[in-house]
């Protein structure tokens, strides 16, 4: 690799993504090896989550498999992650700006442990609520029988929503460090802030129900507050 980007051909640009996309890839097999060893830790927290049900079933012949591969493939994917960011990172980087590249790399790390602080968040905190809500419903004439595959899509969207939500103090404070927004607009719009949240929520939450909504909702607003003092900080 030249260490002047700015003088590589179009050709030596595709071949290093080439390579970057390899590396990705290789870390991500890797990780799913190792999550697919794993599998049967992350099944045993899955049943778990759900008190009062006695099982999970699947529903046919290779159902039970390919969800073993999903969990495989979903444990690779957040142990890689820090792999995969910094690839994408090291490509982009030299065609950054100095601020920019300093802003980036900064908040770099921040991006990962957002993410898993949603993870950790959707299901310790948004999850039971949300089975406790649903499963109320329960009764003598009307028992719970759950499919692995349907509830591990739930668990999927649910953490994989609030992994992305947990970025917004980054993605402000990114937008206030480039000049593109100011705190006293941040301060002024607070109550439009408030009512956009509650629709993003309601868009990413993967049940329709009112519960799971405002459970995303709340810390979204803690982190809209949170992003306005870092902002002035880091002013």
């Amino acid at each position: 690799m030249k260490a002047n980007r700015g003088e590589m051909t179009i050709i030596e640009h595709l071949e290093e993504l080439r390579w970057r996309i390899i590396v990705s890839i290789a870390a991500l097999v890797i990780f799913s090896i190792l999550g697919y060893f794993l599998s049967p830790k992350v099944l045993e927290a899955i049943h778990r989550s759900l008190p009062g049900v006695d099982f999970l079933i699947f529903t046919s012949l290779s159902e039970a498999f390919f969800v073993t591969l999903k969990i495989a493939i979903y444990v690779g994917l957040i142990l890689a992650m820090p792999v995969i960011l910094w690839e994408i990172w090291a490509f982009v980087a030299p065609a950054l700006e100095p601020k920019e590249k300093i802003l980036v790399g900064t908040l770099l790390p921040f991006i990962y442990l957002l993410f898993i602080g949603g993870l950790a968040f959707a299901f310790f905190v948004a999850l039971p609520w949300t089975v406790n809500f649903f499963m109320s419903y329960a009764g003598p004439g009307l028992k719970p029988f759950l499919s692995i595959d349907d509830y591990l899509s739930f668990l999927f969207s649910m953490g994989v929503g609030f992994g992305l939500v947990f970025q917004l103090p980054l993605v402000i404070l990114a937008l206030t460090k480039l000049g593109l927004v100011k705190v006293e607009f941040l301060r002024r719009n607070r109550k439009y802030a408030i009512l956009v949240i509650f629709i993003l929520a309601a868009f990413i939450t993967p049940g329709t129900d009112m519960v799971s909504q405002v459970i995303m909702a709340l810390p979204l607003m803690v982190l809209y507050e949170l992003s306005i003092i870092l902002s002035v900080l880091f002013k």
